[in-house]
């Protein structure tokens, strides 16, 4: 949201060199293939253990994840379709098609009003293959699958340099993410933890070092081979900070990581990804005369935009995503039923067997 509400106002809130929204992006993938293959992991487990069935396991995930990521989706594209914000009506399929990123390779430019949603889109692309790899494939397999998959995605980028592709396609295009999502999937595959230590310390200067070299790389010539490295470096410092996190933190980092305000906004922060742009365009075409300084003076906008977005996102979050989460709980914790346990009059053998299952697919 800062890099957004500021992109066009030199050094502010950062120098320029400073991308946070490129590195806010990074994050979000890892995370993305972190979070997922932790859930399809232990879904894998009862699968191997003959509790679930691999096509119900299967449209479970499919839909929590259409359940999740669907309402606020739709809501930000119905209002901007609504109001003919920006180029959506122009571009309307490839929105609710989730295709958002190919449009822009295609094009070769940002759309107005929906160029943000091509992370959401490479994000949802993941998701529609990765669970056949991970529930299917024999598990001898998968570590090394995984780490091909992420070697795919740096061998993309080299294709992408060696034969002069635009920048915007290599960066949108779901290949080019492939490493940043397959190093959160190798850790959500292998359960790594990073227990606090003496050398937690080291581990920080590590990340931040690497974050910092990939800063610099960025801001060199995308055209060098050297430019490739920008996003395995910041994979890899997420992936040792996610690790880390994964422990959980004691003392005042503790504290502040559970006040009840940041959490929320963490709880929200797909609303608020989803809708900022959106609340930056309605407010600039409808603000009176009077109150268009709120859009020159840059840090004012930043304030009002943010806050405005914030309340958009709580309203979608309270109105909307939550009680469709609610939904998604109750219909995804029906109880599957092992294979085998069928008795000759189409019930269950024993109820019995049925309770260690009542909340299989409550996670994630």
């Amino acid at each position: 949201m800062v890099d957004h509400f500021s992109a066009d106002v030199p050094n502010f809130p950062l120098p320029d060199k400073i991308r946070l929204g490129a590195t806010g992006v990074r994050l979000f993938l890892v995370l993305s293939g972190y979070f997922i293959t932790a859930s399809l992991r232990r879904a894998r487990d009862r699968m191997d253990a003959g509790e679930v069935l691999a096509g119900h396991t299967l449209r479970v995930f499919y839909w929590r994840r259409l359940l999740r990521t669907g309402p606020a989706y739709v809501a930000f594209a119905g209002i901007a379709l609504l109001l003919n914000i920006g180029a959506i009506r122009q571009n309307w399929p490839w929105v609710f098609t989730g295709t958002v990123n190919w449009l822009i390779a295609w094009q070769n430019q940002w759309p107005l009003t929906i160029s943000h949603l091509w992370s959401i889109c490479v994000q949802e692309q993941f998701y529609l293959l990765w669970p056949l790899l991970i529930l299917l494939l024999p598990r001898r397999w998968m570590l090394s699958a995984i780490i091909a998959v992420a070697f795919a995605g740096i061998a993309f980028r080299i294709g992408c340099v060696i034969f002069s592709a635009p920048l915007i396609a290599r960066w949108v295009l779901p290949f080019g993410s492939l490493d940043s999502l397959a190093a959160g999937a190798a850790l959500g595959w292998c359960g790594g933890r990073l227990k606090a230590s003496r050398g937690g310390w080291m581990l920080a200067l590590l990340s931040l070092s690497m974050l910092t070299i990939a800063a610099a790389l960025r801001n060199s010539d995308p055209t060098k081979l050297a430019s490739v490295l920008v996003e395995p470096l910041e994979a890899a410092a997420f992936v040792i900070l996610i690790a880390r996190t994964s422990t959980g933190f004691e003392g005042n980092i503790g504290r502040f990581l559970s006040n009840p305000g940041l959490v929320f906004a963490g709880r929200i922060s797909y609303g608020l990804y989803v809708y900022h742009i959106l609340v930056a365009m309605v407010l600039d075409r409808l603000l009176p005369s009077q109150l268009r300084f709120v859009i020159t003076i840059p840090s004012l906008r930043l304030v009002v935009f943010g806050i405005v977005t914030l309340f958009i996102a709580t309203l979608s979050w309270r109105l909307l995503e939550q009680p469709i989460n609610r939904l998604r709980g109750e219909e995804t914790r029906k109880v599957p039923i092992p294979r085998g346990n069928w008795g000759s009059d189409g019930v269950p053998r024993s109820p019995a067997m049925a309770r260690p299952f009542l909340n299989a697919d409550s996670s994630a």
